[in-house]
């Protein structure tokens, strides 16, 4: 029922009206009435005056269609949809909010734009899905203790799909090393971790996928060798069966594209090397301020590096190889001859090949590096008929 044009008559005050008019026509008692309507006798008095003087509508509060005392201008909820609508449609209602406070100097409450945004059928919402068991586990007490390590494929750009690498403290959701790479390769891979090890240290468990541990090839291939430089280093790989069990670094990459793609398009960030800076200057800092938790124990678990460890022959591929009786080493499509005579004959000794990133080889006979020089092959003269 319409009362006026901007006030309606809902079930609840129709029955509170139908109550106070069998009261004035004295088919119930003063005292029958208070109790049906929850009221005292004296506040039932006023209501039945104020019907008796304004009918069905003296049943509404006095301040129905009227205009908070602190509402904000129209001028205002105007401005702020507009940039809603035009410069931060891709922004989830919270990190708007950041935006307006840090460059339009708008304060507003959550639930204001919250409220604003939903009349207006504006902002990004979080699509829910049915929710699952999955049992809380507990963060570890130190940090250092356990990292948890994977890569997140996207078009943080817009345009071209980059990897994301990070690794994530469990005991603090500190990440002290993320990186946006060509892939999620094991070249890759191992210079994150790298990155940790050089800036906090070693620390004693690493939790990733199991992508790349098989010997088919993947996006980690030999990914073997990256537990083998772990182990090195006395980390140790535990590999986890679900995405949940690694939830922690997966819900960061979930955050992390709900905010940074669109801060990106905001700053018409588009390289990878100025992508990688804006992460390591300005995101990462603000992550740990804003999401960083106290650890239950403030020790530390991360190790000092040994300073007789060179980590390029850590981080680096290692294969064992055979002498042959030339003194001569096959890897790949290439031949080596070993020139030292240092260590006598090595015939039949097995010696390991250290690759390196930036493509050298060197080898090894146990800790004993060698002396080497690759052979030129000539090239072969294939004749038609021969």
């Amino acid at each position: 029922m319409v009362l006026r044009r901007d006030v309606r008559m809902g079930v609840r005050d129709q029955v509170r009206y139908e109550i106070i008019e069998d009261f004035r026509s004295r088919k119930i008692s003063r005292r029958q009435a208070a109790d049906l309507l929850s009221l005292s006798e004296r506040q039932l008095s006023r209501l039945t005056s104020k019907v008796r003087q304004k009918g069905m509508a003296g049943v509404k509060h006095g301040n129905i269609a009227k205009k908070p005392h602190n509402a904000l201008p129209d001028v205002l909820r105007t401005q702020v949809l507009d940039l809603m609508q035009n410069r931060y449609f891709d922004f989830n209602l919270s990190h708007a909010l950041e935006m307006l406070k840090a460059h339009h100097q708008i304060n507003l409450s959550y639930m204001t734009l919250n409220y604003w945004c939903r009349k207006a059928n504006l902002g990004k919402r979080k699509k829910r899905r049915p929710s699952k068991l999955h049992m809380r586990r507990e963060r570890m007490a130190n940090e250092g203790l356990l990292l948890q390590m994977d890569g997140s494929h996207h078009r943080f750009n817009g345009d071209d799909e980059w990897c994301l690498i990070a690794l994530i403290d469990d005991a603090t959701s500190d990440i002290p090393w993320a990186k946006f790479y060509d892939g999620e390769t094991t070249w890759n891979c191992m210079d994150a971790l790298r990155m940790v090890v050089e800036r906090k240290g070693i620390p004693w468990i690493i939790y990733t996928d199991e992508a790349g541990w098989s010997k088919r090839a993947g996006k980690r291939l030999h990914f073997s060798q990256f537990v083998r430089a772990c182990e090195e280093l006395g980390i140790k790989v535990v590999a986890a069966s679900t995405p949940q069990a690694k939830g922690r670094i997966e819900r960061s990459f979930g955050t992390i594209q709900d905010r940074i793609v669109p801060e990106f398009r905001l700053y018409g960030i588009k390289s990878v090397t100025d992508s990688n800076r804006y992460l390591e200057q300005k995101f990462l800092p603000q992550w740990r301020q804003k999401y960083c938790v106290h650890p239950a124990s403030l020790t530390t678990r991360y190790r000092n590096l040994p300073a007789h460890i060179d980590l390029d022959n850590i981080f680096c591929m290692k294969f064992e190889r055979q002498v042959a009786n030339d003194h001569c080493v096959q890897f790949e499509t290439e031949r080596y001859q070993i020139i030292d005579r240092r260590y006598g004959s090595l015939r039949k000794k097995t010696v390991t090949i250290h690759q390196y990133r930036d493509g050298r080889i060197a080898l090894r006979y146990g800790h004993l590096p060698l002396e080497i020089k690759k052979i030129e092959l000539p090239e072969r003269i294939w004749r038609k008929g021969a």
